[in-house]
C-alpha cells in the first residue's frame, strides 16, 4: 500500500454536510483547527513502524547502554575521585559535554558521559521527525490529498509536534529508568530525564518554526540544524571559559537544572517558555503563508538552462547546491569556533598543570594538551561531515522516488554517468568542506594568537581524517544501488561511527566492533604521525563500496517509493 493509499484510509472522510464538523469558513478558528490530529498521529505510526523504533531503540539503547556501564567502570570512591580531577579541569569535556554538576558523586558521572550523545542524538531525532510529517509531507503533495479530509488547518503541524514530543518523552523515560537501574537516586534522575525531555521539545518546537520558514524538506532540515549546532556551539564555548554565555542556549538552561547536584527545576521555566513561543511562531505562520510553500518561497527558475545543465555533472551539482551550501557554511563556523578556543589551552595547563595529567599529556604540557584536543576536535568534525557525504549520497534517493530520474534517464544521459556525476560530486563536496572545516580551524586559531605558521599543519591534520568519511559515504551509495530501500541504513553507520569515536572507550566495546570503524584504522594526528597505509587502504574501500553500488544500480529496476 503506497503513502496516498495510507493517507485516504487513515483520514477522516471528505467534508460534507453531514459530516463536517464545523461551518466550511471556521475550519481555522478554535477547536476546530486541531479536528484530525488523533487520525494523523495513527498515520505518522503507521508510516514510521520501521524508522520510529530504530530511532527509539539506537538512541535509547545506547543511553541505557551508557547509564549501566559507567558505575562497573567506576565503582569506588577512589575512581570516583580520579574522574573529578581528570574530567572535572578538562576544556575538552567542558566543550563537548559543557559543565556536569555532582563530578564527585556516581550519579554526576553518568549524566557527564551521556550527555553528548543523549543531548544531540534527541535534537537530531525530533528534528528528522518533525520535518518527516510536515514539511515533506507538503513537498510530496500527500498532505494536499490529507487537507481535502475533516482536517484543521493546524491539525497537521500539532500532530507533527506531538509525534516528536511523544518520542522525546519515550527516550527521556529511557534515560531516567536506565539511572534509576543502575542504582542512582530517584530524584537527580527525574532532574536528568525532564531536563533531556524538554530540551527535545524546545528544538521540536524550534523544527516547527523551521519548517514555516523554508519551502522544502532540505531547507528545514539546514535551518534546524543550524539552530542545533548554534545552540550546542554556544553552551559548549560558554562552559569552557565558564561564562554567563552558558545561558544563552537551550542546552545550557536543561544542564543548569543541576541533576545529581542542586537539582533546581527552575530552569525549566525556560525551556517551557522557548518551546511555547516557538509553537505560538509557528502557528502564526501557518496562517499567514500559503499551503505548500514557506516565507522564504523558491525564486522561479531562469527562462532558458546554463550551458552547466547540459550535462550530468552540472545537473548534480545543481541538485546538491543548497545542501554544500549549507553545510559547508556551518561547519566552516564551527572550525572557526575551535580554532579561536585553542589558543586559550595553555592559560589552562599554566592555571592547573593537572589538567595535562588528567589527559595523559606527556612531554611539553601545553603542546601535548593542545594536540590532544586538536585530535578530538579533528575526529569530532570529521564524523558530523559524515552525516554530509550520507545526505548527499541519499539525493540520488530522493531524485528517483520523486520520479525526476526517470526524466533524466530518458535522455542521453546513462545509468553509469548519472550515478558516478552524484558520486563524485559528493565526494569532491565532501574533500572541499574537509578543507574549509580546517581552514576555519586555522584561521580562528591564528587571528587569535597571530602565528600562521601552524595554519597547513591544521588543514593537513583533518584531511588526514578524510578517508573514514568517504568509506561512509562509499557504503552509502552501495546501499543506494544495491538495496535501494535500505538506504536509511546509512545513518545508522553514522550513529555507530558517532558511537564509537564518543563511547568506545567507555563501553569497552571488543576489538572487532571497534574495527568496524573506518576512524579506528586512521592515525590520531597530531597525536600520533599520519599514517599513509591506513589512509590509502580506506580511499580504495570507498572507491570498492562505490563501484559495487554503480554495479548494482546498472542492474536493478527503478524503485519509486
Amino acid at each position: 500500500m503506497n503513502d496516498r493509499a495510507i493517507a485516504s484510509s487513515v483520514t477522516s472522510p471528505p467534508v460534507t454536510e453531514r459530516s463536517a464538523p464545523w461551518p466550511t469558513s471556521q475550519a481555522g478558528r478554535g477547536w476546530a483547527a486541531v479536528v484530525g490530529v488523533g487520525n494523523l498521529l495513527r498515520l505518522a505510526v503507521r508510516k514510521d513502524r520501521l524508522r520510529l523504533p530504530l530511532w527509539l531503540g539506537g538512541l535509547g539503547g545506547t543511553i541505557a547502554a551508557s547509564a549501566l556501564a559507567v558505575p562497573r567502570v567506576y565503582d569506588t570512591p577512589s575512581k570516583v575521585a580520579g574522574y573529578v580531577t581528570a574530567v572535572g579541569v578538562n576544556p575538552v569535556t567542558h566543550l563537548m559535554s559543557g559543565r556536569q554538576a555532582g563530578l564527585d558523586t556516581l550519579g554526576g558521572i553518568v549524566a557527564n558521559e551521556i550527555s553528548q550523545v543523549a543531548q544531540l542524538g534527541i535534537c537530531l531525532m525530533v528534528m528528522f521527525l518533525v520535518v518527516r510529517h510536515t514539511r515533506a509531507e507538503e513537498e510530496s503533495g500527500r498532505a494536499e490529498l490529507v487537507r481535502s479530509a475533516a482536517v484543521g488547518r493546524h491539525a497537521a503541524t500539532m500532530a507533527g509536534l506531538t509525534y516528536a514530543v511523544g518520542a522525546a518523552a519515550i527516550i527521556g523515560a529511557v534515560t531516567t529508568a536506565s539511572m534509576l537501574a543502575g542504582g542512582l537516586a530517584l530524584f537527580g534522575s527525574l532532574t536528568y530525564g525532564a531536563g533531556l525531555t524538554l530540551l527535545g521539545i524546545t528544538y521540536a518546537a524550534a523544527t516547527l518554526v523551521a519548517v514555516q520558514v523554508a519551502a522544502s524538506a532540505r531547507g528545514a532540515l539546514g535551518l534546524a540544524g543550524a539552530a542545533v549546532a548554534i545552540g550546542y556551539s554556544v553552551r559548549g564555548v560558554g562552559a569552557m571559559q565558564d561564562n554567563a554565555l552558558v545561558w544563552m542556549s537551550p542546552f545550557g538552561w536543561a544542564q543548569r537544572m543541576d541533576a545529581f547536584g542542586d537539582e533546581r527545576w527552575w530552569p525549566a521555566l525556560l525551556l517551557l517558555a522557548a518551546a511555547a513561543l516557538l509553537v505560538a511562531v509557528a502557528a502564526r505562520v501557518t496562517t499567514v503563508r500559503d499551503f505548500g510553500t514557506g516565507l522564504l518561497a523558491t525564486r522561479p527558475g531562469r527562462p532558458r538552462a546554463g550551458r552547466m545543465l547540459g550535462n550530468s555533472v552540472g545537473l548534480a551539482v545543481r541538485a546538491q547546491r543548497g545542501l554544500i551550501t549549507g553545510w559547508a557554511i556551518g561547519l566552516i563556523l564551527l572550525g572557526l569556533i575551535y580554532g579561536a578556543i585553542l589558543p586559550t589551552i595553555p592559560d589552562l595547563v599554566a592555571s592547573n598543570p593537572e589538567i595535562a595529567d588528567a589527559v595523559g599529556a606527556s612531554g611539553d604540557a601545553e603542546d601535548a594538551l593542545t594536540d590532544a584536543f586538536l585530535a578530538y576536535i579533528f575526529v569530532f568534525m570529521a564524523t558530523i561531515s559524515c552525516g554530509f557525504v550520507v545526505a548527499s549520497a541519499m539525493r540520488l534517493r530522493a531524485e528517483e522516488a520523486s520520479g525526476r530520474t526517470e526524466a533524466v534517464l530518458a535522455t542521453a544521459v546513462t545509468r553509469s554517468a548519472w550515478m558516478s556525476a552524484s558520486t563524485a560530486v559528493a565526494f569532491l563536496a565532501v574533500t572541499t568542506i574537509t578543507v574549509l572545516m580546517g581552514s576555519g580551524l586555522a584561521v580562528g586559531s591564528a587571528v587569535a594568537t597571530g602565528d600562521w605558521t601552524q595554519a597547513l599543519s591544521q588543514v593537513g591534520g583533518q584531511l588526514a581524517y578524510l578517508p573514514g568519511t568517504l568509506v561512509v559515504g562509499g557504503a552509502t551509495f552501495a546501499l543506494y544501488g544495491l538495496l535501494p530501500r535500505g538506504i536509511d541504513l546509512a545513518w545508522a553507520l553514522v550513529a555507530f561511527v558517532a558511537l564509537q569515536q564518543m563511547l568506545g572507550q567507555l563501553l569497552a566495546l571488543p576489538e572487532v566492533v571497534d574495527a568496524m570503524s573506518p576512524f579506528s584504522h586512521l592515525a590520531e594526528v597530531p597525536n600520533e604521525a599520519f599514517a599513509s597505509v591506513p589512509f590509502t587502504g580506506l580511499l580504495a574501500l570507498a572507491a570498492a563500496l562505490s563501484l559495487a553500488g554503480l554495479w548494482g544500480y546498472r542492474r536493478r529496476d527503478t524503485v519509486a517509493s
